[in-house]
């Protein structure tokens, strides 16, 4: 089954701020691992934010 584009948002919504997620679909919870290891990945490497350009 495919996430719907609100259910993707509820879920990112909830990884960026540092909620549990509370369900037991399997896609919706690959989608909150994904993103929590982005976020993950992105802090580890100095990643965050807009690249300044000057």
């Amino acid at each position: 089954m495919s996430l719907s584009s609100h259910r993707k948002h509820k879920i990112y919504l909830a990884a960026t701020m540092g909620y549990g997620l509370g369900s037991d679909d399997l896609a919706e919870i690959f989608f909150y691992n994904k993103i929590r290891e982005e976020m993950k990945d992105g802090k580890k490497n100095g990643h965050m934010g807009i690249d300044r350009e000057d």
